[in-house]
């Protein structure tokens, strides 16, 4: 695809976890246009592991980039490299979920809670509690990451 890095319109690092970059683009940005594909694709954003860069579709609220910046850095963290497995989705989303109350984001964390069931077909709570070690290793690094 031949992206250049140098000129887009926000790279920062993510707030939820050191050495991962952000860039968020926007339509607005010459870039978005080779990205765009890629963001039908995959959602409003995603990650490329070996670079530890998240894409981020700058098109969508301040509210919608925060939870997939969040989501994003849960596939870092959990090591999700390459095809995504039947429990990487819902892995990113606790840990986000927690993520984002942990810095302060609850009405960001609520969304991803209400929306956990349309993307997993199961409640975030109903996760929890069958799941308990999800949100054992996602408390885990949530809490190496501070």
């Amino acid at each position: 695809m031949g992206l250049k890095f140098g000129n887009m319109g926000k790279i920062f690092e993510s707030e939820f976890h050191k050495g991962v970059m952000v860039a968020v683009v926007d339509s607005g940005d010459y870039q978005y246009q080779q990205l765009a594909p890629l963001f039908n694709e995959y959602g409003y954003g995603f990650v490329a592991p070996d670079q530890r860069l998240i894409f981020v579709d700058g098109d969508q609220s301040a509210s919608t980039q925060k939870i997939v910046e969040a989501h994003e850095v849960g596939h870092i963290v959990f090591n999700h490299t390459g095809i995504v497995g039947p429990n990487d989705e819902a892995e990113a989303d606790s840990w986000a979920i927690l993520t984002l109350r942990k810095y302060g984001y609850s009405l960001e964390a609520d969304r991803l809670t209400i929306e956990f069931k349309k993307r997993h077909g199961y409640s975030y709570n109903h996760a929890q509690n069958k799941r308990n070690k999800i949100k054992v290793l996602t408390t885990m690094f949530v809490n190496q990451i501070v």
